[in-house]
């Protein structure tokens, strides 16, 4: 509600209209695009191995005749390449039914159903707790942490009463509406990521890009990192 964001002090924000990813759907559309791709009736998405080197699937990919490899394993990169620098940065979520939830309409103004919202300083949030709630298909998600280093696989209670208190501020009626689900991930984060040839690994017909560590901005960068990966692979 307004009266409560004056009266924590906030003056300004920034409004810009964008697209809001529903990351599941999105996913599965992307996957479905792959499988349709060139009239190829299956697309191969695992090779049934795990790999505990960037050396294993480079000759794991030209056992298979391949010509490229592009290593987007994330936080196993951690592992996988003893990349120090990859962390991960534990975000715990709540969801709400966006078909069902009740709204505190207390002065006038109308549910923010459509609205994403994200607060990282102030009285309501910091960079290692936001305040923010993201509509996402039939479910609004409410947040959060950016803890690096915590991996701790559940919602705390001490947690789970914050993301009520900032469903609140939102303007949820959390005496009226009851979360149906809570969820814990850990965002790949890096001081920078990691886009670039390998040029140990390329050669003999092969080339090999990694491409990881984009934190909690994977859905904002993930279509300039394909393509900047893409013209790697393809030595553009």
């Amino acid at each position: 509600p307004r009266a409560a964001i004056v009266d924590a002090g906030y003056t300004h924000a920034w409004l810009f209209r964008t697209r809001i990813v529903d990351a599941p759907l999105a996913l599965s559309a992307m996957l479905d695009e792959v499988r349709s791709h060139g009239g190829r009736a299956e697309v191969d998405v695992g090779t049934g191995r795990s790999y505990g080197t960037p050396g294993e699937m480079a000759d794991d990919a030209r056992r298979h005749g391949c010509d490229a490899v592009a290593n987007c394993t994330g936080l196993g990169a951690r592992k996988v390449c003893g990349d120090g620098e990859l962390v991960g940065a534990r975000g715990a979520l709540i969801h709400f039914d966006r078909r069902s939830v009740a709204w505190t309409t207390d002065d006038g103004e109308g549910p923010m159903t459509d609205a994403s919202v994200t607060i990282e300083g102030g009285a309501f949030g910091s960079p290692t707790h936001p305040c923010y709630m993201i509509p996402r298909g039939d479910m609004l998600v409410v947040g959060g942490t950016y803890l690096e280093g915590d991996d701790e696989p559940d919602v705390r209670p001490d947690e789970r009463r914050g993301l009520l208190e900032n469903a609140r501020r939102m303007g949820i009626d959390v005496g009226r509406s009851e979360p149906v689900g809570e969820w814990v991930g850990l965002r790949p984060y890096r001081p920078t990521c990691r886009l670039e040839v390998d040029e140990g690994l390329s050669g003999e017909g092969l080339r090999f890009v990694h491409s990881y560590g984009y934190g909690g901005s994977g859905w904002t960068v993930f279509v300039g990192a394909a393509r900047d990966a893409a013209s790697l692979l393809l030595d553009r």
